[in-house]
């Protein structure tokens, strides 16, 4: 039998590292599986309670003063807000009544016909103490009607099961279920007004309007899931892009405001 050399002893030394070094080597990681398709959520109804007599002062009236009040401007931020980050505010800290909506809602009430009130003059006069009653107001502002914005605020939607599209066999679309362990939100809007008539002090309407990610038309999402874990999904919806970073656009929540405020001023005109 012959001897092995050292380079023969030098190779298996190195084939033996090598077949420890890969027995020792850990399984690579699962990666995530990205899971697309398309859905909806139809918004909540919108809520007009009014009092037509009561407003057909304003349809008759050549000039209808009014004036915006924010009662709850400075509330604390809720968990929802944190939740939620735009373009202004993306460090988990954001406040819808940062977002300046009131000069949106005051210039759709002027191009609506009413003549708008110096909110900031509004509340001085309101935080007079010798100003105890309504009519009182009336005669120091010469306003009609105050618009109170009683709330503006996020509403969750789940997400936490969804269907997708795989393609089979002969290209048949087959269409499955995907339950995630985790919750999951993709979020909607809400805002609530309430008009009162100034000299009578008489709450004579509540308006309340919602908004929700891919109500009318359908969204495509695209939504990334290990282990049962998902991400927050990546939603589209034309232009609009709602994802885990941003989801509800600053521009589409304005775009809100706007159209609510606009079906508000039809309601109380006509």
């Amino acid at each position: 039998m012959k001897k092995n050399t050292p380079l023969l002893n030098a190779l298996i030394i190195v084939a033996i590292f090598c077949m420890m070094a890969l027995a020792s080597t850990p399984p690579p990681a699962p990666s995530a599986s990205i899971y697309q398709g398309n859905f909806s959520y139809p918004s909540e109804k919108d809520e007009v309670v009014k009092n037509a007599a009561k407003l057909s002062f304003i349809s008759n009236s050549a000039n209808p003063t009014i004036v915006l009040r924010v009662p709850h401007a400075s509330r604390e931020v809720l968990e929802e807000d944190k939740n939620v980050k735009t373009e202004k505010n993306n460090d988990g800290t954001n406040n819808l009544y940062d977002i300046n909506v009131y000069s949106v809602i005051e210039k759709e009430l002027l191009k609506g016909g009413f003549t708008v009130r110096d909110r900031a003059l509004f509340e001085k006069v309101l935080g007079d103490k010798m100003v105890n009653d309504y009519s009182k107001i009336k005669e120091l502002t010469e306003t009609d009607f105050i618009l109170e914005l009683s709330n503006i605020q996020y509403v969750r939607h789940p997400f936490n099961s969804f269907t997708y599209n795989t393609t089979g066999r002969r290209g048949v679309i087959n269409t499955s279920l995907y339950n995630c362990n985790n919750s999951i939100f993709l979020y909607g809007l809400k805002i609530e007004f309430r008009l009162i008539k100034v000299k009578e002090n008489d709450f004579i309407g509540s308006f309340t309007y919602n908004y929700s990610p891919c109500g009318d038309i359908p969204c495509t999402y695209s939504v990334s899931c290990l282990n049962g874990n998902c991400s927050e999904p990546y939603v589209t919806q034309g232009n609009v892009r709602i994802s885990g970073i941003r989801l509800i656009p600053q521009e589409e929540i304005e775009r809100f405001v706007k159209a609510s405020t606009d079906k508000l001023v039809r309601e109380i005109m006509h």
